[in-house]
């Protein structure tokens, strides 16, 4: 998927589909395959270190919000009534004010149940770093590659091979949604299994450091196993009096 520079709301794959993503990542983290992707309160948060990051929440209703910022663009941030959160009543404004008091977010894009938006930028805007950030997402074969990265594997070895038809199985089972808890455990094992025989510069792969249960869970939580309801942030009714970005 081709980015515009900045960022499009057209850019973004649909909410089910971008969530399966991030929410795949998310559990295979915390089953010990490292890719800087976890999971809490119905968020999903890519920390890249350095200062990038994203994060992807899932709120009541089939909605969604997606906000990030980036080292390399940033600077937007600073112009004065930049106020990337000039959309719906339903946004989550709590979290809003949580997320400006640790850090000032350079974009916002809500999922309305039906298509993204955001808030129509000015022409000084050059880059909101969606392009930068969202790569991991933007296709099943850039989120099979940002598991494998990270288990030091190279392209075109057996080895990518193999774990590409392994995180493509987990990538299936979370696009369809319809996969049993069975099946997600036979699954899950499978990679992590994988994963603890790669020998990795950023893995200490002793195999009991790999946990299924704690990916489980996670899958579990944020909705992607059969018959389990994915956690959500509540919708609420009408921005605060007053309320303003960067509040920390």
């Amino acid at each position: 998927m081709q980015f515009h520079i900045p960022g499009r709301p057209e850019d973004l794959p649909p909410f089910h589909t971008l969530w399966a993503r991030a929410a795949t990542l998310a559990a295979l983290e915390a089953g010990g395959c490292e890719n800087q992707h976890t999971y809490a309160d119905a968020v999903v948060h890519h920390d890249g270190a350095g200062g990038n990051e994203w994060r992807l929440a899932r709120l009541q209703g089939g909605r969604g919000v997606l906000v990030g910022a980036g080292r390399e663009c940033v600077e937007h941030i600073e112009l004065e009534g930049f106020d990337p959160y000039a959309g719906p009543d339903w946004l989550p404004w709590t979290w809003f004010t949580e997320l400006e008091n640790q850090r000032e977010q350079a974009f916002a894009y809500w999922w309305d149940g039906a298509t993204w938006d955001r808030i129509d930028y000015p022409d000084v805007i050059d880059n909101d770093g969606l392009n930068l950030l969202l790569t991991a997402l933007s296709s099943e074969e850039d989120t099979i590659r940002e598991v494998l990265d990270f288990l030091d594997l190279w392209p075109s070895t057996d080895e990518w091979q193999e774990g590409s038809l392994l995180v493509q199985r987990v990538l299936d089972l979370a696009d369809r949604g319809a996969g049993t808890q069975e099946e997600w455990h036979l699954a899950l094992d499978a990679i992590l299994v994988f994963a603890a025989r790669q020998d990795s510069q950023y893995l200490d792969c002793e195999e009991d450091e790999f946990d299924v249960a704690a990916a489980l869970a996670v899958a579990r939580a944020t909705g992607l196993v059969k018959g389990c309801e994915a956690e959500v942030k509540p919708a609420e009714n009408g921005r605060p009096q007053g309320w303003v970005p960067r509040l920390g």
